[in-house]
């Protein structure tokens, strides 16, 4: 018998400028999850909102910024059973500045840079499916997804 899927319960997004950068987040050392790594901008859903409502919200909370753009899809990540996040898609305005939390870092990274940054597993191989024009990704090792979202 198989556990049944539940819906997706984080959003976040994959944050590009104008000359193709990506704008990722570096956590703090003391975070819950992905502690001292790079990861996409968002967080977890409240149980009465849509996936996309949720990433508007958390932007504006984390980034004091609400994408005006219509959010696309670029990826969702599954582990075994479960929908664990969506990943859109969006354009950081130009000629703006991200205004983060204390304690997180706005870092711009060039898609070729990826590979030897401290990513999160999850964030790292989302990233990879979506440079490949891939839309979803399912990890199935418990080692891959210990780090969490």
């Amino acid at each position: 018998m198989t556990a049944p899927i539940r819906q997706h319960e984080h959003a976040c997004a994959v944050i590009e400028d104008h000359r193709g950068r990506l704008l990722l987040e570096l956590r703090p050392s003391t975070a819950r999850f992905a502690a001292g790594r790079l990861t996409c901008f968002g967080g977890k859903r409240d149980a009465d909102e849509s996936l996309e409502h949720c990433l508007r919200r958390e932007l504006h909370e984390e980034l004091g910024w609400t994408p005006d753009q219509t959010l696309v899809t670029a990826c969702d990540l599954w582990l075994p059973h479960q929908f664990v996040a969506r990943f859109y898609r969006c354009r950081w305005p130009a000629g703006t500045t991200p205004s983060c939390l204390p304690g997180v870092v706005p870092v711009w990274c060039p898609w070729p840079a990826l590979p030897g940054l401290p990513l999160s597993p999850w964030h790292a191989a989302v990233l990879k499916a979506v440079a490949q024009g891939k839309t979803e990704v399912r990890l199935g090792a418990p080692s891959v997804g210990s780090a969490g979202v």
